[in-house]
């Protein structure tokens, strides 16, 4: 019996290291990127999935963002074109963020929403990088038509830099006032976005800080609140909610 023992084959210490990586790399999942993640949610759920419901949010937030023309025009024959572009200019992107999430929130669908096997969070996260990217995109012919109606009073180039930089700067804000959870999440990015980019228009000064920023320097903004966007966006995605962790997939 004892010789029995002694004859079973006991692994070596390279055989016992392997076998523990491996079973650490079956039983521990790695952590998908943002794009990956972002790319499964959509494959999972298409594109009529992540805008399912959303076609009268979309249609408030295009109407918000044409009535804000007008005050827009109005600004600008006092401040000029700067304050005006820069405090509006999200108007598109903050609209479509918070019409689609109040209607999540008094419908009672977002709890729904979090049991769901894919993540709330990630849909989310893809339908605000679709807001963004829509957002920046209609701000260029914007900042055309407003530069149009205010009698080409800056350069174009200009004129669409701060309006592009002024809806990332937005972006990472939103994201961060996001933490915060319920209706203030999303209401502490519009007023906080009104009370610091509206203080060009009631403060001369200020407005005259911007206008001596070049075109480079709001280009720079546009680039590195670009890539805090993404960061955060991957941040919120991974956040905790009650204890919990969501998962991607």
């Amino acid at each position: 019996m004892f010789d029995d023992w002694n004859q079973i084959p006991i692994p070596s210490q390279e055989e016992k290291d392997r076998q523990i990586a491996l079973i650490l790399d079956q039983g521990i999942p790695t952590e998908e990127t943002l794009w990956q993640t972002l790319e499964e949610t959509l494959r999972t759920i298409g594109w009529q999935g992540l805008f399912f419901g959303a076609a009268d949010c979309i249609f408030l937030s295009v109407l918000v963002a044409l009535l804000c023309l007008v005050p827009v025009w109005g600004a600008s024959r006092q401040t000029g074109i700067g304050p005006a572009a820069f405090l509006f200019s999200p108007a598109l992107y903050g609209a479509l963020s918070f019409f689609t999430s109040w209607k999540e929130f008094q419908s009672g669908t977002l709890e729904w929403l979090r049991t769901c096997r894919v993540s709330h969070r990630a849909v989310t996260a893809l339908r605000m990088l679709v807001f963004g990217g829509a957002a920046v995109t209609v701000s260029v012919p914007g900042s055309v038509l407003l530069w149009e109606l205010t009698g080409r009073e800056q350069s174009l180039l200009w004129t669409i830099a701060i309006s592009v930089s002024g809806v990332c700067l937005y972006g990472v804000l939103s994201l961060y006032c996001l933490r915060l959870e319920g209706t203030a999440g999303l209401a502490a990015a519009p007023a906080a976005w009104a009370l610091l980019a509206g203080l060009p228009l009631v403060w001369e000064k200020a407005a005259q800080v911007i206008y001596h920023i070049p075109a480079a320097v709001f280009c720079l903004i546009t680039a590195g609140a670009a890539g805090l966007y993404l960061m955060e966006l991957g941040r919120y995605c991974r956040r905790r909610i009650g204890g919990k962790h969501h998962a991607f997939g």
